[in-house]
Parts: structure tokens; C-alpha cells; sequence
């Protein structure tokens, strides 16, 4: 993770301005050599929305017949290491720790998650060759500045895209008036310190 240039783009994503996030991102990875990462440019995960609300109304439900659900949270796959299959892993709490980017041990309290409540997790599909652009990063050990450099990158265009991704599956809870969609959802990269937050009013 590059965090310099995640700083570029993370106060886009917090205001949900993904556009921006992303003009500033893709911009960045078309200056650099071109390589197996520029895949990924114009390719999105919103048209996955629909399948992820399902999936989400399905944890959330076998979820409220245990506790009174008050937020959830999702995360993806450490995607970078994890190439084989990219997914979201989901988690429930019977409590809003709120966001404190300083402190948010509370996530770890979970009450409920997906691959137990479900027995799932939601597979992410149609990234495939950015998937193989970095399993062929992890296995070699000595990239070039330029290959580097399109490797952060196109990291922090995938998070973006996922964040885009559960904000659409957010306002889609919304619009089909489901049981969750009046409650906070947060979600990140699994081990990544940078968790958004979105609730809809």
C-alpha cells in the first residue's frame, strides 16, 4: 500500500465523490508505462450492486432473527496477495462504534458474519485479468520503478471501485426500502486503517 497516494484520493472517497477519486487515480496509472495493471481503467463493480443487496438482505435477515442489527461492515480480500479469487466477507453488530479513524477496535466485536450466518462470502467477478496482473507482481521479485509504481496504482483504484460499489449497494437498500438501508454501513480493505462510512438519510 502506497499511502502517499492513497492521501490523494481518500478524502474523495470519504465525501463519496468517486468520480474524482477515480479521475485522479486512472489519470496516475495512464502516466505511467503501460502494463498488465492498466486493465483495470473504466472498469467498474456497479453492476454487481443488485447481487450484492441480495446477498447483504440475506445475512442481515438470518442476522435480526438473533439481535437487533445496528450497523454492518464489509470488507474485501487482501486482493493483492489473494489473487486466486477476490471476495467480500460481511459482519454484523448489535451496536454503532461510530468512526474514529484513531480507534476502530470495536469492529472486531462482531455479533454476526457472513461466512457463518450465510455460510458465504460474495465473489467478486469480472476483474480477472487485473487478478492475474497481480498474482505475475507477486511472483516477481524484482519490478521496476514504472511497474511499481502502476501496481499502487491500480491498488487504489480496485479499493476505490469496491467503495463505489458498496455505496451503490447502499443506495439500492435504499430505493428497494430494505430493512438495512436506514442503518450505517462501513466498509474497507481487510487490514487497510482507512474505513468509510455510509448511511443515507
Amino acid at each position: 500500500m502506497n499511502f502517499k497516494f492513497a492521501d490523494k484520493i481518500n478524502p474523495h472517497l470519504e465525501k463519496f465523490d468517486f468520480t474524482r477519486a477515480l479521475d485522479i487515480a486512472e489519470s496516475k496509472l495512464k502516466e505511467t508505462a503501460h502494463s498488465e495493471f492498466h486493465a483495470v481503467l473504466g472498469q467498474s463493480l456497479v453492476h454487481q450492486a443488485e447481487d450484492v443487496a441480495e446477498w447483504v438482505d440475506r445475512f442481515f435477515t438470518a442476522c435480526s432473527a438473533r439481535f437487533p442489527v445496528k450497523a454492518l461492515y464489509f470488507e474485501m480480500i487482501e486482493f493483492d496477495i489473494n489473487t486466486d479469487e477476490w471476495n467480500i466477507d460481511g459482519f454484523a453488530y448489535d451496536q454503532d462504534g461510530g468512526l474514529d479513524p484513531e480507534d476502530m477496535e470495536w469492529l472486531v466485536d462482531y455479533k454476526g458474519d457472513t461466512r457463518e450466518d450465510t455460510d458465504s462470502t460474495f465473489i467478486i467477478e469480472g476483474f480477472e485479468p487485473v487478478q492475474q496482473a497481480f498474482a505475475n507482481a507477486f511472483a516477481n521479485p524484482n519490478p521496476t520503478r514504472e511497474q511499481d509504481k502502476a501496481q499502487d496504482w491500480c491498488e487504489q483504484i480496485v479499493i476505490a471501485r469496491f467503495m463505489e460499489l458498496m455505496r451503490s449497494v447502499h443506495l439500492k437498500a435504499k430505493e428497494k426500502g430494505l430493512g438495512w438501508s436506514n442503518i450505517p454501513l462501513y466498509f474497507t480493505e481487510h487490514e487497510y486503517t482507512f474505513v468509510v462510512r455510509s448511511t443515507i438519510g
